[in-house]
């Protein structure tokens, strides 16, 4: 099973090469976080920054590539394959996004980090949203529930939820930070949790509906 995670780490790697070439510009200690207003409360070394986000992304991408090898339910990997790999390289270059926005705002572009947090988010979440619907059952990627994870009628209609419920808080998410709507962050989470929360429900309503789920007295 071959990782095909080379979009994602060439965006990091370009990302990771704009921060070592910008890091002589950056102050000694930059921002590195900002609150729900857009107001910056935390900040970091820049060595902390310009090294840690490629260690944090090699990281990431070395755990997306091995998840699907330990997966009890390797099996069905290849009917989805395609879709995990979307989601991972979108989910690198995200990463990669951010860390150019991070210290591009920090060199003094105008940039407003929570716009750009939701510009990412946004796209990432209707990526995840369009492809839910097509993935197999698995215990990596996706809804696991015990309820999913014992009907396939139960994991069919809750990744339908997840999708839809998904799609609709990344077009949220597109919409308020175009419209330079300060706090992001906060309705983007409460989104996602309603998502989360439906979707888990839902599992449960579905796999007390189906006749062949296991797990229950027939």
């Amino acid at each position: 099973m071959r990782t095909k995670l080379w979009p994602g780490l060439a965006l990091v790697l370009g990302a990771t090469l704009f921060g070592f070439y910008s890091r002589s510009q950056l102050p000694a200690q930059v921002v590195s976080h900002w609150n729900l207003s857009g107001e910056p409360n935390g900040w970091s070394s820049a060595v902390a920054i310009v090294f840690g986000f490629p260690a944090l992304a090699l990281l990431l991408a070395l755990i997306l590539t091995v998840a699907p090898r330990v997966d009890p339910k390797r099996r069905n990997f290849p009917a989805h394959a395609s879709e995990y790999w979307l989601v991972a390289n979108t989910t690198l270059a995200f990463l990669a996004f951010v860390y150019v926005g991070l210290i591009g705002a920090n060199t003094g572009w105008q940039v407003r980090m929570q716009s750009l947090l939701g510009i990412g988010l946004g796209v990432l979440m209707i990526v995840i949203g369009n492809v839910l619907t097509r993935v197999r059952p698995n215990w990596i990627f996706g809804v696991r529930t015990p309820w999913t994870l014992s009907s396939e009628r139960s994991w069919r209609e809750a990744h339908r939820v997840a999708g839809y419920g998904f799609v609709l808080v990344g077009l949220m998410a597109l919409v308020l930070a175009l419209l330079g709507v300060g706090q992001i962050v906060l309705p983007l989470s409460v989104g996602v949790a309603v998502t989360a929360l439906a979707a888990t429900v839902w599992s449960y309503v579905a796999w007390k509906r189906d006749p062949d789920a296991t797990g229950r007295d027939q």
